[in-house]
């Protein structure tokens, strides 16, 4: 974004932003900050670009990035067993929609990890954690190594630059009626990320945050999973972050899959 230089996010003095490189135009800020872990970069290394021109969401989806946005990646070393590295991506939905909401965006999280504006569904932040895992020594758990998180948050610019139909995605601008000062965007995002990472280890507390949260529990939705589709109402989470799905034939828990959420009185799509 505009007005973001090294400098600048160095005097932020935030835990989450020791080491900063700041790109006009990167690849993918993803592949880079996982360059640098695999390098050895500590905890709190952050890559931000201007635009990015291969951007990925989940499932690998091509994410539109130009300027205007904030895309933004960082090299995490969580004390985690491998067991529960998907905590990161829940956790950072949670802090990432709460700096929003505290910006006035109607926000909210659709499971597992996109953040969409409501009402009518619209997705304004992607959030995307890849994790690595380290072997352990007889008779331990494996650990996660390092986790790489990614936020691609439609800020400082219209709709209709993103090259998508304005029903389907939101930006601040659009939402706040304003443009923020990307500083001052990134201060609010790094500070309640570093406030949330700080308590995943109290990931109940988390979790009850992310129910308060949520667009997605109580609603009728269709998941598809691993080449099945799945309907039903979602109706809470499991202490794994799992979406617990009511279905005709019983309640299942998920794991992974994409949702959407379904209109109640003739079953089709909304988000």
């Amino acid at each position: 974004m505009k007005g973001l230089t090294e400098e600048a996010v160095l005097s932020l003095g935030s835990p989450l932003a020791r080491v900063v490189e700041v790109h006009e135009a990167l690849a993918s800020t993803q592949d880079r900050a996982r360059e640098l872990a695999r390098a050895g970069a500590p905890h709190g290394t952050l890559v931000v670009a201007g635009v990015q021109t291969g951007g990925r969401g989940r499932l690998r989806r091509s994410w539109g990035s130009p300027e205007g946005g904030l895309w933004m990646s960082l090299v995490l070393r969580p004390v985690l067993e491998a067991a529960a590295a998907s905590r990161v991506t829940q956790t950072a939905a949670v802090a990432v929609a709460k700096a929003l909401r505290e910006l006035g965006a109607n926000v909210g999280i659709k499971w597992p990890n996109d953040l969409l504006a409501e009402p009518g569904g619209r997705k304004i932040c992607g959030i995307l954690a890849e994790s690595s895992i380290r072997g352990a020594a007889p008779g331990e758990a494996p650990g996660v190594d390092h986790a790489i998180l990614g936020v691609g948050l439609n800020a400082n610019l219209d709709p209709e630059d993103l090259g998508v139909t304005d029903h389907e995605v939101a930006t601040l601008r659009h939402e706040l009626g304003r443009d923020i000062e990307p500083l001052d965007l990134l201060r609010r995002l790094l500070r309640s990320l570093q406030a949330d990472l700080k308590r995943i280890h109290d990931f109940a507390a988390i979790l009850d945050d992310w129910r308060v949260l949520s667009v997605t529990l109580g609603e009728r939705v269709r998941v598809r999973r691993s080449g099945e589709i799945l309907e039903g109402r979602a109706v809470d989470l499991g202490s794994g972050g799992e979406l617990l799905l009511l279905t005709a034939k019983g309640l299942v828990g998920l794991y992974e899959g994409e949702v959407e959420r379904l209109r109640r009185d003739a079953g089709e799509r909304t988000v």
